[in-house]
Parts: C-alpha cells; sequence; structure tokens
C-alpha cells in the first residue's frame, strides 16, 4: 500500500477548525497577491449553505487542501476554495479534488463547471488547462479584471 492509498477525499465541513485555517491561509494567500476588489472569496459562512459542494483531502486525519463548488440553477458550477498548500503539493491532490468536484457536478447534472483564477497563480492556471479548462468571459456577476482569469469546461 504507497501512501497515496490512504489519502480519502470526501464532503467535509468547511467549519472544521483544521479547514478553517486552510481557508484563513488561502485568503492570506490570496491578500498577498491582489488588491481587495480583485479578490472573491466565499466566506465561510456562505460555504456551508446548500448552494455549496464542500470537499477535502485527508490523511491520517490531516487535511492536504481543500475545494468547493457553487451552483448556478443547474446550468453550470463555479469551482471555488481550491487551495492544496505547498507543502502537500507534488501528490496529485489538486487533480484529485478537481476530480471529484467534476465528477459530482456531473452526477447532479450539471453540464458545464466555470472558475476565476487569478493572473499570478500560473500553477492553478497550468492545472486548470491541463484539466481541459479554457479561457472565457466574465460569466455570473464578474466585471472584466486585468487580474483575473475567466475559465470553463464543458463536463458532457
Amino acid at each position: 500500500m504507497n501512501s497515496e492509498d490512504s489519502i480519502l477525499i470526501k464532503p467535509s465541513d468547511p467549519r472544521a477548525p483544521a479547514i478553517q485555517k486552510m481557508i484563513s491561509d488561502l485568503d492570506d494567500y490570496q491578500a498577498s497577491l491582489y488588491p481587495p476588489e480583485s479578490n472573491h472569496l466565499e466566506p465561510l459562512d456562505k460555504l456551508v449553505s446548500s448552494i455549496y459542494y464542500f470537499i477535502a483531502a485527508w490523511k491520517d486525519n490531516n487535511v492536504l487542501g481543500i475545494a468547493s463548488f457553487k451552483r448556478f440553477s443547474e446550468t453550470y458550477v463555479e469551482i471555488k476554495r481550491l487551495y492544496v498548500p505547498h507543502q502537500n503539493r507534488g501528490m496529485g491532490q489538486a487533480i484529485k479534488l478537481m476530480n471529484a468536484l467534476e465528477e459530482k457536478a456531473v452526477q447532479e447534472g450539471f453540464p458545464v463547471a466555470q472558475l476565476e483564477t487569478g493572473i499570478h497563480q500560473k500553477e492553478a492556471l497550468s492545472l486548470y488547462q491541463k484539466l481541459g479548462y479554457e479561457k472565457t468571459e466574465p460569466f455570473g456577476s464578474y466585471q472584466k479584471d486585468p487580474l483575473s482569469v475567466f475559465m470553463r469546461k464543458k463536463l458532457f
């Protein structure tokens, strides 16, 4: 049994202390890269609502990464809060989290996944392109922002 066999990706409560810490770390990281008007962070109280699906990667009761999506009236989901801290990278957690989100979206009948990320997050942009996401125009309530990159993927 290799170390990846013991990693479990499952629905998780964003209010769990370890996950709250990871969300806080992500907020700090985003704030170091972008001004407030270019940060589109979902607060904890929203992440626990029924329009969100929130998951985490766990190993030995430690959280390795987080991800979620927000449901939009059966037309698409928006990927939110994908984060794997530097010390947990290189094990494929981001891909596993994204695959789990996409599988759940398909199960629920959502044909498209969309996301917004920033121009300074080269690793994220590379990951999304590798997973088949393509650049698109702003969607939902987003406005054009020179610091944002909008992407989408047809799921089926």
